[in-house]
């Protein structure tokens, strides 16, 4: 909100009442009543001094409430890291167990052939005290297989005793993965802890500052600062879709430039990445609305498309509730063009789609990818918060073509 643009106005309203009902207290009561007109310079004194003071604490909250939405934004990053370490980790734990089994069942299978092996040489008539000595613990040490070199398969002992070496071996190393999800488990403990009590910060600091719009938040400054907004949002969008223009026509021509050195050098038709792939096809918007793409996140619609957001200013998009740190997916293949915080939109992630295509995720608390990052269709890239012109946590979810702001409902399922 432009807290600057709102105090000014406010006090210029509020001062320039005093002074009418001062100018016309004066006329009435004569030049002789000196009290009365010192009386109104007192309170238009009062009235400043009340108004500098509630901008001061407005722009002391406004920059605490940002430093918190940037230390909950770079918690939820931590986080997302440790979770994608411990999966893994888990399933390098998983892996190892499957090793361990099936060095299990080949050690099982050597003894059973080392048995037959030993039940063949019994048969034959080696002497039962002998075979004895074979099957006992001591017999398995190399000083006291010596004796029966020649009665036994010197190479299947040597298997088993590399597969129990290798088995021990994999169980160690599966006590230092066990140790390492521990570790982590304790700093996703310590991280949430950080991130429930920087939220419980926020929600104190947003209730104070609540508190103060009460006062002087009038509704045709509402008004103005939404509009101011809206300017922002359009001339950052315009901005980023130039860079990203630029960008593409950069990559575009230095893809044509690594086809052709390679074609030359392997004298075969060049074969793109995924990434290449992608950019290839970057020209494809987000086609006709058919209701064709999953919506960013689950949840009830809070506000439609179109309808009233304050006095004769309208939603541009639609708002969707969720609870805090839901993850939200893009809808479709893209160009990130913007990733980052925006007046009166929070933590604002927007993506372009094709030429004249754009979706909008904003809200959020945290966003996970960065301008000119190509992302996919179901991948996350943000979560849900309640950083900008909305009191619970939920999304702002906005489909732009050519600039011009549509109903995303009816591109979602």
């Amino acid at each position: 909100m432009q807290y600057w643009q709102l105090m000014t106005k406010t006090f210029s309203k509020s001062t320039a009442l005093l002074v009418a009902c001062g100018l016309i207290g004066f006329s009435s009561a004569g030049y002789g009543n000196g009290n009365d007109f010192n009386q109104i310079q007192q309170q238009i004194k009062q009235q400043e001094s009340k108004l500098a003071k509630q901008k001061r604490e407005q722009a002391k909250l406004q920059s605490t409430l940002k430093n918190q939405e940037s230390k909950i934004n770079a918690v939820a990053g931590e986080l997302r890291e440790t979770e994608l370490n411990l999966k893994e980790i888990r399933k390098q734990i998983s892996e190892a167990d499957k090793q361990i089994k099936l060095l299990e069942k080949q050690e099982k299978e050597q003894k059973a052939k080392l048995a037959k092996q030993i039940d063949v040489i019994y048969r034959s008539g080696l002497n039962p005290s002998v075979l004895e000595r074979m099957l006992s613990e001591d017999a398995k040490k190399a000083a006291r297989m010596k004796v029966y070199y020649e009665h036994l398969n010197q190479v299947r002992i040597e298997m088993i005793t590399n597969i129990q070496a290798t088995q021990g071996q994999i169980i160690k190393q599966k006590e230092v993965i066990l140790g390492q999800q521990q570790n982590h488990q304790n700093q996703l403990f310590t991280q949430k802890k950080q991130q429930q009590e920087l939220e419980k910060i926020q929600r104190k600091r947003q209730s104070t500052l609540n508190e103060i719009n009460k006062n002087i938040n009038k509704e045709q400054d509402r008004l103005a600062s939404l509009r101011a907004n809206e300017r922002a949002l359009k001339q950052e969008i315009q901005r980023a879709e130039q860079a990203a223009r630029q960008q593409e026509q950069r990559e575009r021509e230095a893809l044509a430039q690594r086809k052709q050195a390679e074609e030359k050098r392997t004298a075969k038709p060049y074969t793109p990445t995924a990434q290449e792939r992608q950019l290839i096809n970057s020209t494809n918007g987000l086609g006709a609305a058919n209701r064709q793409y999953n919506k960013p996140v689950n949840g009830s619609t809070l506000y439609t498309f179109g309808s009233t957001q304050a006095g004769e200013v309208r939603w541009k998009g639609m708002v969707i509730a969720a609870s805090n740190g839901t993850p939200v997916r893009a809808i479709a293949n893209g160009r990130v063009i913007l990733a980052g915080q925006l007046t009166g939109y929070g933590y604002m992630v927007i993506i372009k789609h094709g030429d004249s295509d754009l979706s909008l995720y904003g809200f959020n608390q945290a966003v996970f990818v960065k301008p000119n990052q190509l992302v996919s269709a179901g991948q996350t890239i943000a979560q849900v918060g309640n950083t900008g012109e909305i009191s619970r946590p939920a999304l702002y979810f906005g489909i732009s073509r050519k600039g011009v702001p549509v109903n995303p409902a009816r591109w979602i399922k």
